[in-house]
Order: structure tokens, then C-alpha cells, then sequence
């Protein structure tokens, strides 16, 4: 369980780190992979992981700032509802700035993730940021 645990709390280090990069490999290969992955953000849904990233990381996120930080308020919740699939919910805030005119901004609340173990592998398959 120890274990399982660690590797879940990786996945959601290593997507926070992603978030700052928008780096597409280390981003796409944090999911599932399926046409069923699905982002919603505070204001879309996403589908499938090609969508997820063209249009929320690089035609929302990138062409709005030039820098965003995303930052887990506190240690996630892990919920593990058997062998291989997990709930996680924590509190977020972001630091970013804008790429219009270089100021501060920032939101705050709660985003739930669901993994999958795939080949033994912790995988993101769903993505919802509430605010």
C-alpha cells in the first residue's frame, strides 16, 4: 500500500511539474492514452489526449502566460477504490503571469484526479479543476 501510495503522489508531482514545463512528452506520458482521457477546466472539457494538450495546455495555458506554477496546497488525498484505480483531490492555487502585460494572477480551489494502473504504471485517465 506504501508503495502504491508513492507512486500515486509521484504522478501528481510529476503533472504539476509538466503544468510549469509544457513539456508534450513528459505531459502525454503521464496519461492513459485513451480517447476517453478528459480534462475540465474551470471553464471547457477536454477529450482525448491530444485535445487535452493542444488546447488546454498550449491554447489556454501557454498562450496566456509566460509562466504558471501550479501548487498543491496541501498533501493530496488518495483514495484508492481498488488495485488499479485511484481518486485524488487536493487544494490548488496558481502563480502565473500573464503573457499580455506581464502581470500577476492567480486562482485557487479544488482539483480531483483519477488514475488507473496500466502495466503497472499509475496513470492519469481524468483531470477536473473546480474553483
Amino acid at each position: 500500500m506504501g508503495t502504491t501510495i508513492q507512486e500515486i503522489n509521484s504522478v501528481v508531482n510529476r503533472y504539476i511539474h509538466a503544468i510549469h514545463t509544457q513539456n508534450e512528452a513528459e505531459f502525454k506520458s503521464l496519461w492513459c492514452g485513451a480517447d476517453t482521457d478528459t480534462m475540465i477546466s474551470v471553464t471547457n472539457v477536454y477529450q482525448g489526449i491530444e485535445k487535452i494538450y493542444t488546447d488546454f495546455v498550449i491554447d489556454a495555458i501557454q498562450k496566456a502566460y509566460t509562466d504558471i506554477k501550479l501548487i498543491a496546497d496541501e498533501p493530496p488525498e488518495i483514495h484508492l477504490l481498488d488495485n488499479q484505480t485511484a481518486i485524488v483531490i487536493f487544494k490548488y492555487h496558481t502563480e502565473c503571469i500573464k503573457r499580455e502585460d506581464g502581470s500577476t494572477f492567480g486562482i485557487s480551489g479544488m482539483e480531483t484526479q483519477v488514475m488507473k494502473c496500466i502495466d503497472g504504471q499509475w496513470k492519469l485517465c481524468h483531470i477536473h479543476y473546480s474553483m
